[in-house]
């Protein structure tokens, strides 16, 4: 959660709202005009921060699914194509020959594991946690958005009272000089006092000018951090809320009442919480090294030479040889017949040979660590280190969110206080502001104690604004910690 330093915040919670008579922006007709709660919508769906993290979540997304796709079997096919010249020992029949040969060859490996030491198991588990982690981190880039769309929100409002203020003020001013000036040609009232008035209607207009410059600026950061891609600070405005004065009840919680709730339900508390979950499971994957690996694999191969040689096989045909001849008389032969095939040359044929030489494996591999360096036992201590450190930043998220509630609740406190005190500060300098304009169209004071009035008037309503809102603020904060929506 964003931390807003106290002066920054108290600036802010001058202008949560607005009395139903304060400054009203004119729009022209092709302005939009945005309230909060359009803001805080169009934000979430299209500021690029946002949209960053969610690309994140849907990585984490894609762990898990392939962590659960990593219990199914594997299986890899490949095929190789070569060709030979001279001599060559024959792939098939392991025959040394010396010619011109084609070879090829095809295979399928499939393997499944068995067990890796609940490895798998656990990564599913881890990579879960790791998702539901990571989709909180989105929520709270969400929440840190809608306080930055908030504090641009303000800031517009503060520039438009501050301006609102200013042509107040220029006005009153100029009503006066006008007036000395009368006063002055009469001889009533001494030069002095024109010429300080002058000086002090020309610096009533810078502020004017200073004002509406920052307005446009606020208005900017409002548009880029909503996205709006053709939007310019002249055809961009905001709703201006009311919002009625503090009363003086006792507010109806305490910090600790609003710790107790934020620290169930804000995203950086559970995603601290589920990342020492995690950690956890990362530990045991990394045990999980200690045990041995089964796995169950299984492959088909097959193959082809083209020097491969190949015969066909006649029918049975008899054959007459002569072995000899009786006392050496060659007109007395000696024969046998015997029956036999004859074998004729001819074309191993290509898918014949991958028929013939087909063959299948099936087998178990067992893998059982012994030593690797010590590489297993560090990664356990790493792992460890993890989760001390998980830990940790489940602490000092608790710590962070502690002090920010405590913060806001002392400061409300104290706002509602000095929004009393304030209201009788501001009776009181309004009357000596009355009197001290009478005094001086009477000639009976000078613009400078005029002037020393009119300022203390004007800084007693600043700070009665000030406490008012700044009060109403810190509540929204609490408020926002209780889970509650941030409306003005």
């Amino acid at each position: 959660m964003r931390r807003f330093p106290s002066k920054f915040l108290s600036t802010l919670g001058l202008v949560m709202g607005c009395h139903a008579f304060s400054f009203a922006q004119t729009t022209t007709p092709t302005e939009t005009v945005w309230t909060l709660q359009q803001c805080i919508q169009h934000g979430v769906q299209n500021n690029l921060q946002v949209r960053q993290s969610g690309l994140q979540v849907e990585q984490d997304a894609l762990n898990v699914n392939q962590a659960r796709a990593n219990r199914l079997p594997s299986l890899n096919g490949s095929a190789s194509y070569g060709s030979s010249f001279g001599f060559f020992n024959d792939p098939i029949t392991y025959e040394q020959r010396n010619e011109q040969n084609q070879s090829s060859n095809f295979s399928l490996q499939a393997s499944v594991p068995l067990f890796s030491g609940l490895q798998i198991q656990n990564t599913i588990k881890r990579n879960r946690l790791d998702l539901q982690a990571t989709e909180l981190d989105q929520k709270r880039a969400q929440n840190d958005l809608m306080l930055n769309i908030v504090t641009a929100y303000m800031q517009i409002l503060l520039n438009q009272e501050l301006l609102k203020t200013n042509q107040e003020r220029y006005n009153l001013t100029k009503i006066q000089a006008e007036r000395t000036e009368k006063l002055f040609k009469a001889g009533s009232v001494p030069e002095s006092n024109v010429l300080e008035l002058n000086a002090q209607l020309a610096s009533d207009e810078l502020n004017i000018i200073t004002a509406q410059n920052q307005i446009e600026l606020a208005e900017l950061q409002l548009i880029q951090l909503l996205n709006l891609e053709n939007a310019q600070p002249a055809n961009f405005a905001i709703e201006i809320p009311t919002l009625p004065d503090p009363d003086q009840s006792v507010i109806a919680f305490d910090a600790q009442q609003v710790y107790e709730t934020a620290e169930g339900i804000m995203p950086e508390i559970k995603s601290n919480q589920i990342r020492v979950e995690s950690a956890l499971k990362t530990i045991d994957i990394a045990k999980g090294a200690y045990y041995p690996t089964l796995s169950l694999g299984g492959s088909m191969s097959t193959r082809f030479s083209s020097g491969t040689p190949f015969f066909t096989i006649g029918p049975l045909q008899p054959v007459t040889e002569t072995i000899g001849n009786v006392n050496g008389d060659p007109s007395l032969p000696v024969t046998y017949t015997y029956l036999t095939r004859q074998r004729t040359p001819t074309t191993y044929k290509y898918f014949d040979q991958l028929s013939d030489n087909l063959g299948q494996y099936v087998g178990v591999s067992l893998n059982v660590p012994i030593l690797n360096a010590f590489r297993t036992r560090n990664n356990v201590q790493l792992s460890r280190i993890g989760l001390r450190s998980a830990e940790l930043n489940t602490a000092i998220a608790k710590n962070q969110l502690r002090q920010n509630i405590a913060q806001a609740y002392t400061d409300a406190v104290g706002a509602q206080k000095r929004f009393v005190a304030a209201r009788k500060q501001l009776e009181s300098f309004e009357q000596s502001f009355r009197n001290a304009e009478i005094r001086l169209n009477n000639g009976l004071i000078n613009s400078v104690d005029f002037n020393v009035a009119r300022n203390n008037y004007v800084k007693a309503q600043s700070d009665i604004i000030q406490a008012k809102y700044d009060y109403i603020f810190r509540l929204k904060f609490l408020e926002f910690y209780q889970g509650k929506t941030i409306t003005l």
